[in-house]
């Protein structure tokens, strides 16, 4: 009998196969509850196909590059947990990640979670710095995501339907996809009990070498189309973000000594 699994964690690459290769050896030494592995692979040509046939792992191979939003779709129709990981290839997990997160998902009743991150250049202890994270910042939480890494249960996909495909490569599907859900009554959140390191903006770069540098133009007038605005909105809801995130990042750091997501160079 097969047993099926807690969590499903989706995984789409595009190349950059020494950062899949982190992320994957982190998930195997730091996952503490069951858990199966699907990985889309968009048409990498380097090397991350040999790689990807050695692992104990779903591999679904696109001919071409599908792009994020048709990638994690792929990812979520092949899975069989009852909680989906959407992650970025360009992550490394640590100690304590995935229990800490379903159980926030469960403690707060969120349809999708996510941890916090630092971001940039692995050029620091990150198992030490996220026990010092942790320690301090258990306690903190934001009532959004972070695109780079989330937890999603099922049945947010079972009401709201999968990632809008009318967005390519990769821009708005995140955003997108958050604002159908709170619009579905589903509450969603970040939390400081739990931290992942994000390099950033790897696979956006690949995609840019390829030529492709009109798709985030697409993406803004898909989403102006859908939601009749943009992203960010008008001068005033920019502005009022900008405060709001000046001012939550300050109170994140003079109450627990850190930013839930902090940005290094």
């Amino acid at each position: 009998m097969t047993t099926i699994p807690q969590v499903s964690l989706v995984i789409p690459v595009y190349n950059q196969v020494h950062y899949t290769k982190q992320c994957v050896a982190s998930i195997a030494r730091w996952a503490d509850v069951p858990y199966e592995l699907v990985i889309v692979d968009n048409a990498s040509t380097d090397g991350t196909g040999e790689f990807l046939s050695r692992l104990n792992a779903k591999v679904i191979t696109n001919s071409i590059n599908l792009g994020c939003a048709k990638a994690w779709n792929q990812g979520v129709l092949a899975s069989q947990g009852q909680v989906i990981g959407i992650l970025n290839n360009d992550i490394v997990v640590t100690p304590g990640w995935l229990s800490g997160l379903l159980r926030f998902m469960d403690n707060k009743g969120h349809g999708i979670v996510s941890p916090a991150a630092r971001e940039g250049r692995l050029d620091y202890d990150l198992e030490q710095y996220a026990a010092e994270f942790v320690r301090r910042c258990a306690g903190a939480a934001r009532s959004t995501i972070y695109g780079a890494c989330m937890l999603i249960h099922r049945k947010v996909f079972d009401r709201i339907g999968l990632f809008d495909e009318g967005f390519s490569f990769g821009g708005c599907e995140d955003v997108d996809f958050l604002w159908r859900a709170r619009a579905s009554r589903f509450s969603v959140g970040t939390t400081g009990a739990t931290l992942i390191h994000h390099f950033g903006m790897v696979t956006q770069e690949a995609i840019k070498r390829m030529g492709q540098n009109d798709y985030p133009e697409a993406n803004q007038s898909h989403f102006m189309k859908k939601w009749k605005r943009t992203v960010r909105g008008n001068w005033v809801h920019r502005r009022w973000d900008n405060l709001r995130i000046l001012w939550r990042d300050r109170y994140e750091r003079v109450r627990y000594g850190h930013a839930l997501v902090e940005r290094y160079s």
